[in-house]
């Protein structure tokens, strides 16, 4: 097939400056997924259809059975008009993002439909923005473990250019033509840099260094001379070899290889692959949310990422006007608690879950807020006060209760003793070995579980959780503490690397 056509510009210039007029909110769900989108109905179940297939297409493609455990816990996406999501993320320069929180992971991401319209195969289409991120949740659940930053970032680029046929197939593997204009630009990202940036340095060209990742995950993947080098590579790192010498091993001499990619490049590339369709059609559900969630939506999407100190309130008074405005809307009450307790205003927050549970007294995210409220006082000014922590464990258990497959009610209902200073029981270990099993992509579980491990003695269970951490590719790169916490187990300084881990795990958990 043909190579590079049409940069990156062009498409990110028709996504942003195209505003389609939408319509009404829904919510669409299906065993991976909750979408959440504004527009018409039709659009919206299609599209969640098409996620759900891509799933199906990569699971086929990577060997990944389904994980009904996982049903449990879909990834939220999020896909919004471009003025809404540059007033939500506040980002200049981005166009989605994922992220794996403890009330579930969720894909923030532009969606601009008519703008896709105009595009083609292989051009920077929303929809390939959101299928990106989601290729890297899907490595993060189904196979976590040390995955050097380029093949990270490769990885999701070569899933993400596809098209889905009217059959239910999947042609997977097209060009990432978006690249294009950083590939060929005349600038040089040799191997031993894309392999092992922290021996040459980190490029600072993104759209380079993506470009060089895709082509080299795109070589190694359709091309027959190349065949089993990537698993052979994968399969040395995972066995503690570094990038560097791992790809030495596995491909060779890197300034052929070099050459090889060059040539590649400018030439013809393998053709996509075919995905054929699943054996039955995907489970779509949709529903219009309430006019209260949709007046809510913007502040709590807003707040849920973070938003600088002195811009709190402001969220919070919006979310707490809209929520005023539809008394009766549980969903609606639960999500302004959550503004209101993020913008440290607890009074209000309390009220208004109280006023979520009079309506919906199995509301698992009002049930979760009240747990927090209630140990508030206790962590942030009397740690030993051991009332304000049963209370705040008593409504964890509850919503446990209400949704026995909750991440946050383990995770917190553990912390409930381990932040008290407690000794911690063997069911809430329990039931943080069952979040990290639920949530394997989350950072907190993480860690507050290889601190539970290393106290134990289990400094190999403890490694390994801190394994996704130390490789993380968005980690900061002058202070890899994960990394250096796997040393000092390695070396055998277990108390050095508790105390490293106590201090990760206080900032990793953040306000209870």
């Amino acid at each position: 097939m043909r190579g590079f056509g049409w940069w990156v510009g062009l498409a990110i210039a028709a996504l942003v400056w195209t505003a389609p007029a939408r319509a009404e909110w829904f919510e669409v769900r299906t065993d991976h997924f909750v979408l959440v989108t504004d527009g018409d109905e039709t659009a919206a179940r299609d599209f969640a259809t098409r996620l759900e297939r891509f799933d199906g297409a990569l699971r086929q493609l990577y060997g990944i059975a389904d994980n009904p455990d996982l049903h449990s816990r879909p990834v939220a996406i999020y896909a919004l008009d471009p003025r809404l999501f540059f007033d939500v993320c506040r980002c200049p320069g981005v166009l989605g993002y994922y992220s794996g929180p403890l009330a579930g992971p969720r894909i923030i991401g532009i969606s601009d439909p008519k703008a896709d319209r105009r595009l083609k195969l292989g051009d920077l289409h929303s929809q390939a923005l959101m299928l990106h991120e989601y290729s890297h949740h899907f490595m993060l659940t189904n196979f976590p473990g040390a995955y050097p930053y380029w093949y990270v970032e490769g990885f999701a680029e070569f899933n993400a250019n596809v098209d889905f046929g009217e059959d239910g197939s999947i042609v997977l593997g097209y060009p990432a033509n978006y690249r294009g204009s950083a590939l060929l630009g005349g600038s040089n990202l040799p191997l031993r840099r894309l392999v092992a940036p922290e021996q040459y340095g980190f490029g600072d060209n993104v759209d380079l260094t993506y470009g060089r990742a895709w082509l080299l995950t795109h070589y190694l993947m359709l091309r027959p001379e190349r065949s089993g080098q990537l698993n052979r590579y994968l399969a040395a790192i995972r066995a503690g070899k570094s990038s560097l010498v791992a790809a030495k091993d596995a491909f060779g001499d890197f300034d052929t290889l070099d050459r090889e990619l060059d040539a590649y490049m400018k030439g013809a590339l393998a053709p996509p692959l075919r995905i054929p369709a699943a054996s039955a059609p995907p489970k779509v559900a949709l529903r219009r949310l309430t006019a209260g969630e949709e007046d809510v939506l913007p502040a709590w999407l807003t707040m849920k990422d973070g938003v600088a100190k002195g811009y709190r309130k402001g969220y919070a008074l919006k979310a707490e006007r809209a929520a005023r405005k539809h008394p009766d809307d549980a969903v609606a009450q639960a999500m302004a608690a959550e503004v209101s307790f993020m913008a440290d205003r607890f009074a209000e927050a309390e009220a208004l879950a109280d006023r979520a549970l009079e309506l919906d007294p199995k509301s698992d995210r009002a049930l979760l807020l009240k747990g927090r409220l209630a140990t508030q006082k206790a962590i942030e000014g009397a740690p030993k006060d051991s009332a304000g922590w049963a209370a705040g464990r008593e409504w964890f258990v509850r919503a446990n209760r209400a949704d026995p497959q909750s991440v946050e009610a383990f995770y917190r209902y553990f912390g409930s003793y381990a932040w008290a200073g407690k000794a911690v029981p063997a069911g809430a270990v329990q039931g943080l070995i069952r979040a990290s099993i639920l949530a394997p992509e989350n950072e907190q579980v993480a860690v507050s579980l290889a601190l539970q491990k290393l106290r134990e003695g289990d400094g190999a269970a403890a490694r390994s959780l801190l394994i996704p951490l130390a490789s993380a590719p968005h980690r900061p790169r002058d202070d890899n503490v994960a990394q250096s916490i796997i040393g000092q187990i390695d070396g055998g300084k277990t108390q050095d690397a508790i105390t490293a881990l106590a201090a990760l795990e206080v900032k990793a958990r953040g306000r209870y």
